[in-house]
Protein backbone atom coordinates (compact mmCIF):
# COMPACT_ATOMS: atom_id res chain seq x y z
CA UNK A 1 0.00 0.00 0.00
CA UNK A 2 1.65 3.43 -1.06
CA UNK A 3 1.22 5.84 2.09
CA UNK A 4 0.61 8.74 0.02
CA UNK A 5 -2.92 7.68 -0.93
CA UNK A 6 -3.64 7.20 2.51
CA UNK A 7 -2.73 10.64 3.56
CA UNK A 8 -4.49 12.26 0.12
CA UNK A 9 -7.18 10.30 1.23
CA UNK A 10 -7.85 11.43 4.78
CA UNK A 11 -7.70 15.05 3.48
CA UNK A 12 -10.73 14.06 2.27
CA UNK A 13 -12.51 11.70 4.97
CA UNK A 14 -12.63 14.68 7.27
CA UNK A 15 -15.45 16.35 5.05
CA UNK A 16 -18.27 15.70 7.44
CA UNK A 17 -16.63 17.58 10.32
CA UNK A 18 -16.74 20.61 8.53
CA UNK A 19 -19.24 23.27 7.47
CA UNK A 20 -19.21 25.14 4.14
CA UNK A 21 -17.29 28.43 4.63
CA UNK A 22 -18.18 31.62 3.40
CA UNK A 23 -19.66 31.22 -0.34
CA UNK A 24 -19.56 27.66 0.61
CA UNK A 25 -18.44 24.27 -1.03
CA UNK A 26 -18.86 20.91 -0.07
CA UNK A 27 -19.03 20.41 3.75
CA UNK A 28 -15.10 18.90 3.84
CA UNK A 29 -11.77 20.44 5.07
CA UNK A 30 -8.18 20.31 3.48
CA UNK A 31 -5.11 18.10 4.55
CA UNK A 32 -2.14 19.30 6.45
CA UNK A 33 0.86 17.07 5.56
CA UNK A 34 0.23 15.21 9.26
CA UNK A 35 -2.49 12.24 8.70
CA UNK A 36 -1.63 12.23 12.93
CA UNK A 37 -2.82 15.82 12.92
CA UNK A 38 -5.51 15.09 10.58
CA UNK A 39 -6.87 12.51 12.11
CA UNK A 40 -6.89 13.89 15.79
CA UNK A 41 -7.57 17.36 15.08
CA UNK A 42 -9.72 17.54 11.80
CA UNK A 43 -11.58 20.36 12.36
CA UNK A 44 -8.82 22.52 12.30
CA UNK A 45 -7.14 21.13 9.42
CA UNK A 46 -6.35 23.82 6.75
CA UNK A 47 -4.55 23.69 3.28
CA UNK A 48 -1.75 25.78 2.54
CA UNK A 49 -2.69 29.27 0.95
CA UNK A 50 -0.98 30.07 -1.71
CA UNK A 51 2.00 32.83 -1.51
CA UNK A 52 2.30 33.62 -4.73
CA UNK A 53 -0.48 34.17 -8.02
CA UNK A 54 -0.39 33.37 -11.55
CA UNK A 55 0.11 35.96 -14.49
CA UNK A 56 -2.92 36.80 -14.49
CA UNK A 57 -2.05 38.77 -18.02
CA UNK A 58 -0.14 35.83 -19.67
CA UNK A 59 -3.20 35.65 -21.34
CA UNK A 60 -3.70 39.14 -22.48
CA UNK A 61 -0.13 39.25 -23.74
CA UNK A 62 0.10 36.02 -25.84
CA UNK A 63 -1.34 36.29 -29.11
CA UNK A 64 -3.07 34.51 -30.99
CA UNK A 65 -3.47 30.92 -29.25
CA UNK A 66 -5.04 27.76 -28.82
CA UNK A 67 -6.56 26.57 -25.78
CA UNK A 68 -7.36 22.55 -26.25
CA UNK A 69 -9.92 21.26 -23.68
CA UNK A 70 -11.63 17.48 -23.56
CA UNK A 71 -14.61 16.38 -21.61
CA UNK A 72 -17.20 13.52 -21.63
CA UNK A 73 -20.96 13.42 -22.30
CA UNK A 74 -22.89 13.89 -25.26
CA UNK A 75 -22.88 17.38 -26.90
CA UNK A 76 -26.79 18.54 -27.40
CA UNK A 77 -28.00 21.23 -29.34
CA UNK A 78 -26.50 24.81 -28.38
CA UNK A 79 -23.77 22.20 -26.11
CA UNK A 80 -22.65 25.00 -23.52
CA UNK A 81 -19.13 23.01 -23.79
CA UNK A 82 -18.35 22.63 -27.54
CA UNK A 83 -20.35 25.67 -28.41
CA UNK A 84 -21.41 28.53 -25.84
CA UNK A 85 -17.90 28.23 -23.96
CA UNK A 86 -15.56 28.68 -26.82
CA UNK A 87 -17.81 31.94 -28.47
CA UNK A 88 -17.73 33.06 -25.03
CA UNK A 89 -14.50 33.08 -23.99
CA UNK A 90 -13.74 34.73 -28.18
CA UNK A 91 -15.45 37.38 -26.72
CA UNK A 92 -13.59 38.14 -23.87
CA UNK A 93 -10.56 37.41 -25.41
CA UNK A 94 -10.43 37.57 -28.93
CA UNK A 95 -6.97 36.18 -29.49
CA UNK A 96 -7.75 32.99 -27.88
CA UNK A 97 -9.31 29.94 -29.61
CA UNK A 98 -10.53 27.29 -27.14
CA UNK A 99 -10.99 24.07 -28.86
CA UNK A 100 -13.50 21.63 -27.05
CA UNK A 101 -13.61 17.94 -27.52
CA UNK A 102 -16.56 15.98 -25.85
CA UNK A 103 -16.81 12.40 -25.98
CA UNK A 104 -19.82 9.53 -24.52
CA UNK A 105 -17.64 8.40 -21.17
CA UNK A 106 -15.75 5.16 -22.22
CA UNK A 107 -14.40 7.12 -25.35
CA UNK A 108 -13.27 9.78 -23.07
CA UNK A 109 -11.19 7.46 -20.90
CA UNK A 110 -10.09 5.57 -23.73
CA UNK A 111 -8.51 8.82 -25.16
CA UNK A 112 -7.41 10.48 -22.09
CA UNK A 113 -4.97 7.11 -21.31
CA UNK A 114 -3.80 7.61 -24.78
CA UNK A 115 -2.79 11.31 -24.58
CA UNK A 116 -1.38 11.52 -21.51
CA UNK A 117 0.93 8.16 -22.09
CA UNK A 118 1.94 10.56 -25.40
CA UNK A 119 2.05 13.40 -23.94
CA UNK A 120 0.05 14.89 -26.26
CA UNK A 121 -2.85 15.91 -23.67
CA UNK A 122 -5.23 18.66 -24.04
CA UNK A 123 -4.51 21.82 -22.10
CA UNK A 124 -7.64 21.50 -19.89
CA UNK A 125 -9.46 17.96 -18.77
CA UNK A 126 -12.52 16.88 -17.22
CA UNK A 127 -11.52 15.74 -13.53
CA UNK A 128 -13.04 13.57 -11.09
CA UNK A 129 -12.39 14.01 -6.87
CA UNK A 130 -10.75 11.83 -5.22
CA UNK A 131 -9.82 8.28 -6.93
CA UNK A 132 -13.52 8.31 -8.98
CA UNK A 133 -13.00 6.65 -12.29
CA UNK A 134 -10.38 6.02 -14.19
CA UNK A 135 -10.24 9.99 -14.53
CA UNK A 136 -9.76 10.72 -10.74
CA UNK A 137 -7.74 13.28 -9.85
CA UNK A 138 -5.40 11.96 -6.98
CA UNK A 139 -4.47 9.27 -9.30
CA UNK A 140 -3.51 11.67 -11.80
CA UNK A 141 -1.57 14.22 -9.48
CA UNK A 142 0.07 11.20 -7.97
CA UNK A 143 1.13 10.64 -11.66
CA UNK A 144 2.24 14.24 -11.98
CA UNK A 145 -0.19 15.14 -15.09
CA UNK A 146 -2.25 17.78 -12.87
CA UNK A 147 -0.67 21.83 -12.39
CA UNK A 148 -1.44 23.13 -8.88
CA UNK A 149 -3.96 25.67 -9.06
CA UNK A 150 -4.02 27.04 -5.54
CA UNK A 151 -3.24 30.55 -6.91
CA UNK A 152 -6.40 30.56 -8.71
CA UNK A 153 -8.64 33.70 -7.78
CA UNK A 154 -12.04 31.20 -7.53
CA UNK A 155 -9.99 28.50 -5.54
CA UNK A 156 -7.92 30.25 -2.96
CA UNK A 157 -10.60 31.97 -0.77
CA UNK A 158 -12.73 27.90 -0.97
CA UNK A 159 -9.46 26.22 -0.05
CA UNK A 160 -11.08 24.71 2.90
CA UNK A 161 -14.16 23.84 0.92
CA UNK A 162 -12.09 21.47 -1.28
CA UNK A 163 -10.43 18.58 0.26
CA UNK A 164 -11.48 16.03 -2.04
CA UNK A 165 -9.74 17.68 -4.97
CA UNK A 166 -6.48 18.90 -3.23
CA UNK A 167 -3.75 16.34 -3.35
CA UNK A 168 -0.51 16.46 -0.52
CA UNK A 169 -2.00 20.33 -0.20
CA UNK A 170 -2.29 21.26 -4.11
CA UNK A 171 -5.88 21.86 -4.96
CA UNK A 172 -5.81 19.92 -8.39
CA UNK A 173 -9.21 20.49 -9.65
CA UNK A 174 -11.46 23.26 -10.06
CA UNK A 175 -15.26 22.56 -9.29
CA UNK A 176 -17.97 24.56 -8.14
CA UNK A 177 -20.78 22.71 -7.23
CA UNK A 178 -22.07 19.55 -5.48
CA UNK A 179 -23.64 16.27 -6.84
CA UNK A 180 -26.80 14.73 -4.84
CA UNK A 181 -27.66 11.14 -4.56
CA UNK A 182 -31.47 10.80 -3.13
CA UNK A 183 -34.71 9.74 -3.74
CA UNK A 184 -37.18 11.35 -6.34
CA UNK A 185 -41.14 11.00 -4.95
CA UNK A 186 -44.55 11.15 -6.78
CA UNK A 187 -46.26 13.64 -4.64
CA UNK A 188 -49.86 12.76 -6.36
CA UNK A 189 -49.37 9.01 -5.60
CA UNK A 190 -47.90 9.57 -2.02
CA UNK A 191 -51.39 11.54 -1.54
CA UNK A 192 -53.29 8.81 -2.97
CA UNK A 193 -51.90 6.56 -0.38
CA UNK A 194 -52.16 8.57 1.97
CA UNK A 195 -48.85 9.23 3.19
CA UNK A 196 -47.98 12.98 4.43
CA UNK A 197 -44.67 14.23 4.52
CA UNK A 198 -41.18 12.71 3.69
CA UNK A 199 -40.18 9.76 5.81
CA UNK A 200 -37.68 10.59 8.65
CA UNK A 201 -36.11 7.15 9.61
CA UNK A 202 -35.45 3.98 7.81
CA UNK A 203 -38.90 2.42 9.45
CA UNK A 204 -41.36 5.31 8.05
CA UNK A 205 -39.47 4.56 5.08
CA UNK A 206 -40.65 1.13 4.99
CA UNK A 207 -43.99 2.01 6.47
CA UNK A 208 -44.07 4.52 3.08
CA UNK A 209 -43.23 1.52 0.56
CA UNK A 210 -45.93 -0.65 2.42
CA UNK A 211 -48.68 2.43 1.81
CA UNK A 212 -48.08 2.77 -1.78
CA UNK A 213 -47.96 -1.14 -2.52
CA UNK A 214 -51.57 -1.78 -0.73
CA UNK A 215 -52.96 1.00 -2.29
CA UNK A 216 -51.76 -0.64 -5.64
CA UNK A 217 -48.87 1.28 -6.77
CA UNK A 218 -45.49 0.55 -7.33
CA UNK A 219 -43.02 1.91 -4.94
CA UNK A 220 -39.73 2.05 -6.59
CA UNK A 221 -38.80 1.78 -10.14
CA UNK A 222 -34.88 1.26 -10.87
CA UNK A 223 -32.76 0.19 -13.85
CA UNK A 224 -30.44 -2.49 -12.71
CA UNK A 225 -29.44 -4.00 -15.89
CA UNK A 226 -27.26 -0.83 -16.09
CA UNK A 227 -25.91 -1.85 -12.53
CA UNK A 228 -24.27 1.10 -11.96
CA UNK A 229 -27.49 2.34 -10.39
CA UNK A 230 -27.54 0.39 -7.48
CA UNK A 231 -24.78 3.02 -6.31
CA UNK A 232 -27.75 5.23 -5.93
CA UNK A 233 -29.18 3.48 -3.39
CA UNK A 234 -26.55 2.08 -1.29
CA UNK A 235 -24.16 5.04 -1.51
CA UNK A 236 -27.11 6.64 0.46
CA UNK A 237 -27.55 4.28 3.26
CA UNK A 238 -24.02 3.90 3.61
CA UNK A 239 -23.64 7.43 4.43
CA UNK A 240 -26.41 6.57 7.36
CA UNK A 241 -25.37 3.80 8.64
CA UNK A 242 -21.64 3.95 8.43
CA UNK A 243 -20.59 7.16 7.56
CA UNK A 244 -22.36 9.10 10.24
CA UNK A 245 -20.72 6.59 12.61
CA UNK A 246 -17.00 6.48 11.45
CA UNK A 247 -16.19 9.19 9.10
CA UNK A 248 -12.49 7.94 8.59
CA UNK A 249 -13.90 4.33 7.25
CA UNK A 250 -12.57 4.60 4.02
CA UNK A 251 -8.61 5.71 5.77
CA UNK A 252 -8.92 2.99 7.49
CA UNK A 253 -9.74 0.32 4.75
CA UNK A 254 -6.87 2.00 2.75
CA UNK A 255 -4.65 1.20 6.30
CA UNK A 256 -5.86 -2.32 6.95
CA UNK A 257 -7.77 -0.83 10.38
CA UNK A 258 -11.00 -1.56 8.84
CA UNK A 259 -12.53 -4.34 6.26
CA UNK A 260 -15.80 -4.33 4.40
CA UNK A 261 -16.42 -7.62 5.81
CA UNK A 262 -16.78 -5.66 9.41
CA UNK A 263 -20.05 -6.91 11.37
CA UNK A 264 -22.61 -3.89 11.35
CA UNK A 265 -21.05 -1.96 8.43
CA UNK A 266 -21.37 -3.14 4.66
CA UNK A 267 -23.49 -6.29 5.55
CA UNK A 268 -26.35 -3.71 7.16
CA UNK A 269 -26.61 -1.52 4.32
CA UNK A 270 -26.46 -4.64 1.94
CA UNK A 271 -29.22 -5.92 4.08
CA UNK A 272 -31.37 -3.00 4.22
CA UNK A 273 -31.09 -2.30 0.53
CA UNK A 274 -32.04 -6.34 0.10
CA UNK A 275 -34.63 -5.49 1.90
CA UNK A 276 -36.61 -3.56 -0.76
CA UNK A 277 -36.27 -6.41 -3.05
CA UNK A 278 -37.22 -9.20 -0.61
CA UNK A 279 -40.64 -7.15 -0.49
CA UNK A 280 -40.82 -6.48 -3.59
CA UNK A 281 -40.57 -2.37 -3.39
CA UNK A 282 -38.24 -2.96 -5.89
CA UNK A 283 -39.14 -5.57 -8.32
CA UNK A 284 -35.97 -7.38 -9.46
CA UNK A 285 -38.12 -9.16 -12.23
CA UNK A 286 -38.44 -6.20 -13.84
CA UNK A 287 -35.65 -3.98 -12.39
CA UNK A 288 -33.16 -6.30 -13.81
CA UNK A 289 -34.60 -6.13 -17.17
CA UNK A 290 -34.94 -2.37 -17.13
CA UNK A 291 -32.15 0.08 -18.70
CA UNK A 292 -31.64 3.43 -16.73
CA UNK A 293 -33.53 5.56 -19.25
CA UNK A 294 -36.70 3.10 -19.10
CA UNK A 295 -36.55 3.68 -14.79
CA UNK A 296 -36.69 7.09 -15.52
CA UNK A 297 -39.01 7.15 -18.17
CA UNK A 298 -41.21 5.33 -15.89
CA UNK A 299 -41.35 7.33 -12.81
CA UNK A 300 -41.76 10.65 -15.11
CA UNK A 301 -44.94 8.33 -16.70
CA UNK A 302 -46.22 8.31 -12.86
CA UNK A 303 -45.64 4.46 -13.31
CA UNK A 304 -43.96 3.97 -10.03
CA UNK A 305 -44.31 6.54 -6.95
CA UNK A 306 -40.24 6.69 -6.24
CA UNK A 307 -36.95 5.73 -7.85
CA UNK A 308 -33.02 6.58 -6.39
CA UNK A 309 -31.05 8.88 -8.86
CA UNK A 310 -28.79 11.58 -9.20
CA UNK A 311 -29.15 15.96 -8.82
CA UNK A 312 -27.62 14.80 -12.99
CA UNK A 313 -30.93 13.44 -13.91
CA UNK A 314 -33.56 16.02 -12.57
CA UNK A 315 -34.78 17.33 -16.07
CA UNK A 316 -35.43 13.79 -17.49
CA UNK A 317 -37.21 12.35 -14.13
CA UNK A 318 -39.35 16.09 -13.85
CA UNK A 319 -39.66 16.00 -18.11
CA UNK A 320 -43.34 15.17 -17.87
CA UNK A 321 -44.61 17.87 -15.74
CA UNK A 322 -44.61 15.09 -12.57
CA UNK A 323 -45.16 17.01 -9.03
CA UNK A 324 -42.08 15.90 -7.52
CA UNK A 325 -39.79 15.77 -4.48
CA UNK A 326 -36.31 14.95 -3.07
CA UNK A 327 -35.32 13.51 -0.02
CA UNK A 328 -32.19 11.62 1.25
CA UNK A 329 -33.20 7.96 2.02
CA UNK A 330 -33.02 7.85 6.10
CA UNK A 331 -31.35 5.50 8.02
CA UNK A 332 -31.68 4.21 11.30
CA UNK A 333 -29.02 6.78 12.44
CA UNK A 334 -31.26 9.52 10.96
CA UNK A 335 -31.35 11.72 7.81
CA UNK A 336 -27.52 12.00 6.34
CA UNK A 337 -26.94 12.85 2.95
CA UNK A 338 -24.26 11.35 0.08
CA UNK A 339 -23.56 14.70 -1.57
CA UNK A 340 -20.15 15.49 -2.88
CA UNK A 341 -17.98 17.79 -4.97
CA UNK A 342 -18.65 17.41 -8.90
CA UNK A 343 -16.51 16.58 -11.42
CA UNK A 344 -14.36 19.68 -12.40
CA UNK A 345 -11.55 20.78 -14.94
CA UNK A 346 -7.71 20.06 -14.27
CA UNK A 347 -4.77 21.80 -16.16
CA UNK A 348 -2.42 19.12 -18.06
CA UNK A 349 0.80 20.00 -16.20
CA UNK A 350 2.91 19.99 -19.33
CA UNK A 351 0.54 22.45 -20.98
CA UNK A 352 2.27 25.49 -22.85
CA UNK A 353 -0.24 27.86 -20.97
CA UNK A 354 -0.65 26.66 -17.95
CA UNK A 355 -1.30 30.72 -16.42
CA UNK A 356 -3.94 31.18 -19.75
CA UNK A 357 -5.85 28.53 -18.33
CA UNK A 358 -6.35 29.24 -15.06
CA UNK A 359 -7.14 32.72 -16.50
CA UNK A 360 -10.25 30.86 -18.05
CA UNK A 361 -11.18 28.70 -15.77
CA UNK A 362 -10.96 31.67 -13.59
CA UNK A 363 -13.42 33.59 -15.42
CA UNK A 364 -15.39 30.73 -15.90
CA UNK A 365 -15.66 30.09 -12.48
CA UNK A 366 -15.95 33.50 -10.80
CA UNK A 367 -19.45 32.85 -9.91
CA UNK A 368 -20.68 36.20 -11.83
CA UNK A 369 -19.14 36.41 -15.43
CA UNK A 370 -21.67 35.37 -18.68
CA UNK A 371 -19.89 32.28 -18.99
CA UNK A 372 -20.61 31.46 -14.99
CA UNK A 373 -24.24 32.35 -15.84
CA UNK A 374 -24.40 30.10 -19.09
CA UNK A 375 -23.33 27.38 -16.62
CA UNK A 376 -25.50 27.61 -14.55
CA UNK A 377 -28.45 28.19 -16.80
CA UNK A 378 -27.72 24.20 -18.26
CA UNK A 379 -29.64 23.17 -15.19
CA UNK A 380 -26.83 20.55 -14.70
CA UNK A 381 -24.76 22.31 -11.98
CA UNK A 382 -25.71 22.70 -8.25
CA UNK A 383 -23.76 25.67 -7.44
CA UNK A 384 -22.64 26.62 -3.53
CA UNK A 385 -21.71 29.82 -4.33
CA UNK A 386 -21.97 33.09 -6.70
CA UNK A 387 -24.25 34.99 -8.18
CA UNK A 388 -27.45 32.93 -9.10
CA UNK A 389 -26.61 30.04 -7.23
CA UNK A 390 -30.13 29.70 -5.45
CA UNK A 391 -31.92 30.55 -8.80
CA UNK A 392 -30.41 27.72 -10.76
CA UNK A 393 -33.23 25.29 -12.22
CA UNK A 394 -34.43 23.25 -9.38
CA UNK A 395 -32.86 24.69 -6.50
CA UNK A 396 -36.13 24.34 -4.05
CA UNK A 397 -35.72 21.00 -4.62
CA UNK A 398 -31.95 20.08 -3.31
CA UNK A 399 -31.56 22.66 -0.64
CA UNK A 400 -32.33 20.73 2.04
CA UNK A 401 -29.23 18.20 0.71
CA UNK A 402 -27.58 21.84 0.89
CA UNK A 403 -28.87 22.25 4.85
CA UNK A 404 -27.49 18.94 5.70
CA UNK A 405 -24.13 19.25 3.96
CA UNK A 406 -23.92 22.89 5.54
CA UNK A 407 -24.83 20.80 9.13
CA UNK A 408 -22.12 18.37 8.60
CA UNK A 409 -24.09 15.78 7.55
CA UNK A 410 -23.03 14.91 3.89
CA UNK A 411 -20.47 12.20 3.05
CA UNK A 412 -18.95 12.08 -0.19
CA UNK A 413 -20.01 8.71 -2.86
CA UNK A 414 -18.24 6.03 -1.82
CA UNK A 415 -16.74 4.86 -5.28
CA UNK A 416 -14.27 7.96 -5.07
CA UNK A 417 -12.80 6.62 -2.25
CA UNK A 418 -12.38 2.97 -3.84
CA UNK A 419 -9.83 2.07 -6.39
CA UNK A 420 -11.70 1.91 -9.10
CA UNK A 421 -13.52 -1.28 -10.10
CA UNK A 422 -14.22 -2.10 -6.51
CA UNK A 423 -17.65 -0.60 -6.72
CA UNK A 424 -18.50 -2.64 -10.18
CA UNK A 425 -17.55 -5.82 -7.76
CA UNK A 426 -20.32 -4.79 -5.80
CA UNK A 427 -22.98 -3.84 -8.12
CA UNK A 428 -21.97 -7.03 -9.72
CA UNK A 429 -22.35 -9.26 -6.76
CA UNK A 430 -25.84 -7.24 -5.75
CA UNK A 431 -27.48 -8.41 -8.89
CA UNK A 432 -26.42 -11.82 -8.34
CA UNK A 433 -28.28 -12.15 -5.12
CA UNK A 434 -31.36 -10.18 -6.04
CA UNK A 435 -31.57 -12.43 -9.32
CA UNK A 436 -31.93 -15.59 -7.07
CA UNK A 437 -28.41 -17.03 -8.13
CA UNK A 438 -27.72 -17.78 -4.54
CA UNK A 439 -24.79 -15.06 -3.90
CA UNK A 440 -25.27 -14.29 0.09
CA UNK A 441 -24.60 -10.47 1.59
CA UNK A 442 -21.45 -12.34 3.29
CA UNK A 443 -20.31 -13.05 -0.21
CA UNK A 444 -20.69 -9.75 -0.98
CA UNK A 445 -18.81 -8.00 1.61
CA UNK A 446 -16.16 -10.85 1.36
CA UNK A 447 -15.79 -10.14 -2.89
CA UNK A 448 -15.68 -6.44 -2.37
CA UNK A 449 -12.66 -6.54 0.32
CA UNK A 450 -10.57 -9.35 -1.81
CA UNK A 451 -10.92 -6.78 -4.89
CA UNK A 452 -10.21 -3.89 -2.92
CA UNK A 453 -7.37 -5.48 -1.63
CA UNK A 454 -6.24 -7.08 -5.41
CA UNK A 455 -6.87 -3.24 -6.90
CA UNK A 456 -5.01 -1.56 -4.03
CA UNK A 457 -2.15 -3.43 -4.47
CA UNK A 458 -1.56 -2.99 -8.56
Amino acid sequence: MKMKKVLALTCAAVMAAGTLVGCGGSADSAADSSAAEESTAASKVEATVATETYDHQAIENAGDITITMMVSGVASENDFETEQLPALIKEKWPNVTLEVTKLPDDNYYTSLKTKLASGECPDIILTQPMYAGQNSCYSLAEAGYLAPLNDMDCIKDRMASLSSVTYNGDVVTATSGVAILGCFYNKDLFAQAGIEGEPQTWDEFLEDCKKLQDAGIQPIVMGDKDQYVLQFGLYQLAADEIYSQNPDYDVQLRSGETSFTDEGTWDKVLEMYKTLYDNKYIDASQSLGYGASQAIQDFADGKAAMTFDGSFNVTPLIANGVDAGYFPIPGTNGVYTATCLAAGYSIYNKSEYVDECKAILDYWLDGESPVWDAYLATGKVIATYGNGADASPNYDLFKPFIDLLNEGKGFYWCNQAWPAGTETEMEALFSEMIGGQGTTVEDITQGMQDKFEDLLDE
